[in-house]
């Protein structure tokens, strides 16, 4: 970014002359040689500096998006297993849920599905276990009937 000496002005590009007042670019005031004498112009304060304007990639724009890994794969199917597991074959869904997601939790885009797979997966598992000593009789009455 040159900054002209004359009349201070900030511009992006490289030119050779000043657009506002037209001194020469390519020479500063402590370079010797010759200055062509400029006109004098009328005292107009320079035009406010425009800063440029940044675009931001909107939800329907093509930006170039990472490539799914097996971490991300194993992250969906890890929440998957743990949903399916809470309603059916929750002995072989939840532990597969469990495990997978734990392996998904690496990966920083879908860190947030991991840890649902896992939450899932834990509460389904407890819900589980206590589904199963319950029934063989190994918990007392008062913890799965209730204190009243």
């Amino acid at each position: 970014m040159k900054q002209c000496y004359r009349c201070g002005t900030c511009w992006q590009e490289e030119g050779p002359v000043c657009r506002i007042c037209g001194a020469d670019l390519t020479r500063t005031p402590s370079t010797p040689g010759p200055q062509p004498e400029q006109p004098s112009m009328p005292s107009v304060p320079p035009a406010p500096q425009m800063m440029p304007v940044q675009r931001y990639p909107g939800p329907l724009s093509f930006r170039k998006q990472k490539p799914f890994t097996q971490a991300d794969l194993c992250t969906v199917l890890g929440f998957t297993s743990a949903v399916m597991g809470c309603f059916w074959g929750s002995v072989l869904l939840l532990p597969l849920g469990l495990v997978t997601s734990v392996l998904g939790y690496r990966r920083d885009r879908t860190k947030g599905l991991a840890v649902a797979g896992i939450v899932i997966s834990v509460i389904g598992l407890l819900i589980k276990v206590v589904n199963i000593l319950s029934q063989a009789v190994y918990l007392p009455p008062w913890f799965t009937n209730g204190i009243w």
